[in-house]
C-alpha cells in the first residue's frame, strides 16, 4: 500500500510517518517530486524525539524534477518518525511505498 503526501502549506517540516501509529516502517521507496518552478532544498530523516538520522540532508532538488530513494529505508515505526524538511513555500508530491 502506498502513502501519498502533497505539501503546499507554508511549513518547514512535514511528518510523513508518525511513530507509534498504524503507519508501517516497512517501506521500499520514497519518490519526491518538486512541482515548483524553482529549486527546493530538502532533507529526509528519522527522528526519535531527541536525535535526527538523515537519509538525505540539504539536497537541492531542481525545479520540475524528482528524486527516488530506494535503499535501506525500513525502520521501527514504534521508535522513529519519518520527516521531511523543506522551504516555507513548497510544491512537493511524495509517494511512499
Amino acid at each position: 500500500m502506498s502513502k501519498i503526501v502533497n505539501i503546499t502549506a507554508a511549513t518547514t517540516t512535514t511528518t510523513l510517518l508518525q511513530a507509534g501509529t498504524q503507519d508501517t516502517g516497512r517501506i521500499s521507496k520514497i519518490h519526491i517530486s518538486n512541482n515548483d518552478s524553482s529549486s527546493e532544498d530538502i532533507s529526509v530523516y528519522l527522528h526519535d524525539g531527541s536525535s535526527s538520522f538523515y537519509f538525505i540532508k540539504d539536497l537541492t532538488l531542481p525545479a520540475n524534477t524528482s528524486f527516488l530513494l530506494e535503499d535501506c529505508l525500513s525502520f521501527d515505526v514504534e521508535k522513529y518518525t519519518l520527516k521531511i524538511d523543506h522551504a516555507s513555500s513548497p510544491n512537493l508530491s511524495i509517494i511512499i511505498k
